[in-house]
């Protein structure tokens, strides 16, 4: 098993938990609104054998609290975050793979601060702006019910109903019960997801043209994922959508928009093999 250090890192408006397994090019992993860091725990371990592997608590979630929770929520600052966390850790640029909600601000990261990315892997971005007609429609709908749902219903039934019309296995990716600590953490986090980041998503516009052209002046890669058993959902026709703007093929991953989660050794070793490629 790899060596493990934790540490902090304080950044405007909050206090970044973040932790550091292995040795080797650095690996950013920027979790979605579906938990914090220890959903990577399965690939990091994985991973760790070929990269120094980073995982941490985006601001709101879990360990990285915010000085002032009633501060409006915003994409670009999750990309400064990140920013000042990797300026922290090297000087050269880095790997990184962001899913769902960690995808949208690593592309928000590769618009602003090419230079301090190698790779950088999309998995399953939810914009759903690229969409068109009845798809784009369809993904507006699920995404704006999960507001209404959890405005009517509660926090839990919403994200209960969201996971399903993705067909997820709603479990966060941990083992046995969860104690009161990691409870009142999982529906703290629900509740900033659901409330705070899902609605900022839901209205995001990814500036293409500025994509577009930092890429093109910079020797960082674009890589574009979606899951095997996503295909038909909203988040995979996103990717598809984004791949074709930028004129790439989507790379495929094992399972489906968490599929980091359940089957984490495979879809390392895919991981591994696409930062290679």
């Amino acid at each position: 098993m790899s060596s493990t250090e934790t540490a902090t890192l304080s950044v405007p408006g909050a206090n970044l938990s973040y932790t550091v397994r292995g040795s080797g090019p650095v690996l950013l992993l920027i979790h979605g609104g579906n938990g914090d860091a220890n959903v990577y725990a399965g690939i990091a371990e994985h991973l760790a054998e070929r990269y120094t592997v980073v995982t941490y608590d985006r601001r709101g979630y879990s360990r990285s609290k915010l000085d002032n929770a009633a501060k409006e929520y915003s994409l670009e600052t999750h990309s400064e975050d990140i920013h000042r966390l990797l300026t922290e850790l090297t000087c050269e640029p880095a790997y990184v793979f962001g899913s769902s909600a960690g995808a949208i601000i690593g592309l928000e990261l590769a618009c602003h601060y090419p230079g301090q990315i190698h790779t950088l892997i999309a998995h399953e971005p939810p914009l759903t702006h690229l969409l068109s007609g009845d798809e784009q429609v369809h993904a507006r709908h699920i995404q704006e019910n999960l507001e209404i749902t959890a405005q009517r219903e509660g926090i839990v039934p919403a994200i209960r109903q969201f996971a399903t019309l993705l067909g997820l296995d709603q479990s966060n990716g941990s083992s046995g019960r969860p104690n009161v600590e990691q409870l009142e953490r999982l529906l703290a986090n629900m509740n900033y997801f659901v409330m705070r980041e899902a609605p900022a998503i839901r209205r995001h516009t990814l500036d293409l043209e500025t994509l577009k052209t930092v890429w093109n002046g910079a020797s960082m890669r674009i890589v574009i994922g979606g899951g095997r058993a996503s295909y038909g959902t909203f988040p995979y026709q996103c990717a598809v959508a984004l791949a074709r703007q930028l004129g790439l093929e989507i790379v495929e991953f094992p399972g489906n928009h968490l599929g980091y989660v359940h089957q984490s050794q495979e879809f390392a070793m895919r991981l591994h093999i696409a930062l290679q490629d």
